[in-house]
């Protein structure tokens, strides 16, 4: 590891890390952030961290929206997934358009549980933006003021988490909590506005192409188009249920119950089939399905079940 020469900011007597390898502009400052975090380290912060870290994980928040849409609210579990995709979708499509690299290898910071680094780029952090998304869009639907400090304090936590491991700049994390704050507060109100004007069907559908179909055009990776996938799956696969199908969610809280673990089956076999050979188009079509698994196929098998009731077809 190379030697770090150590001065001081005038009279402040604030200390200050100046590599002797040269950093690009506007980076000392993150540097010598992330070493003051790190001279804090111990095993069980590390442990600490590596868990906050994985609660702050996509395929958290990816079991927990179809959970709300099957079991808990199919109007905010439908707006959740909307804008949760949509904010992952720009988190990933501005990694690939910055290609800032992540201070994995940097002398001087230590990197953990790497494992959890979704590719080389980090800006803006995914595990900032997406945890702010998802948890401002629930805070705005139970409006409670005991949910905020708690929600807060998480994301926060999640946050510093992944730089105290290593695995972001200080400016990815703030930058992502920044944008998953402008998701979820700009998302909740554009699902709301949008829920109650009751478009027509062909005027809905169409938004339901249009959306996802621009966004795989301008996609610059296979992560971006795989979201976009799944944003065309759910939105095309809850307006031909809400049409043709109908179905509604039992009060019974064990049929709940048991959507949810026969709906979660169903991604995880979808998940794990079609992933041969790992490449975009794949990727994308295991996505889209996974969408419409979601919002029509889960439904129908939830009806066939028992654990849904047939409503009334919107046809």
């Amino acid at each position: 590891m190379r030697k770090r020469r150590l001065f001081k900011y005038g009279t402040g007597g604030m200390p200050v890390y100046a590599p002797d390898f040269p950093l690009p502009n506007g980076y000392l400052w993150q540097y010598n952030l992330l070493v003051w975090l790190q001279s804090y380290a111990t095993p069980d912060l590390d442990k600490a961290a590596k868990w906050l870290s994985m609660v702050g994980l996509e395929n958290v928040y990816m079991v927990a929206l179809p959970i709300v849409f099957w079991s808990i609210h199919r109007t905010v579990g439908l707006r959740l997934a909307y804008v949760f995709l949509a904010s992952m979708y720009s988190n990933e499509w501005l990694k690939q358009v910055t290609s800032i690299v992540r201070p994995i290898g940097v002398p001087g910071i230590r990197s953990l549980y790497t494992e959890s680094a979704n590719g080389i780029y980090s800006f803006p952090s995914g595990h900032a933006q997406g945890p702010m998304t998802f948890w401002v869009i629930i805070g705005k639907w139970i409006r409670q003021k005991w949910f905020w400090p708690i929600a807060l304090l998480l994301v926060l936590a999640i946050g510093v988490s992944r730089l105290y491991l290593g695995l972001h700049w200080p400016i990815d994390v703030l930058i992502g909590w920044a944008l998953g704050l402008l998701f979820g507060v700009c998302g909740w109100w554009m699902g709301k506005w949008w829920t109650y004007r009751t478009f027509a069907f062909k005027i809905r559908m169409t938004f339901a192409l249009l959306l996802p179909g621009v966004l795989l055009v301008v996609h610059r990776g296979s992560a971006s188009a795989a979201y976009a996938a799944m944003l065309l799956g759910l939105g095309v696969g809850a307006l031909l249920e809400e049409r043709y199908l109908g179905t509604e969610m039992d009060p019974a809280v064990w049929k709940r119950v048991c959507a949810s673990v026969i709906g979660i089956a169903g991604l995880v076999a979808l998940k794990w089939i079609v992933k041969w050979p790992p490449d975009t188009i794949w990727l994308v079509s295991r996505d889209l399905l996974m969408g419409l698994w979601g919002t029509l196929g889960a439904p129908y098998v939830f009806q066939l079940c028992g654990v849904y009731r047939r409503g009334e077809p919107n046809a």
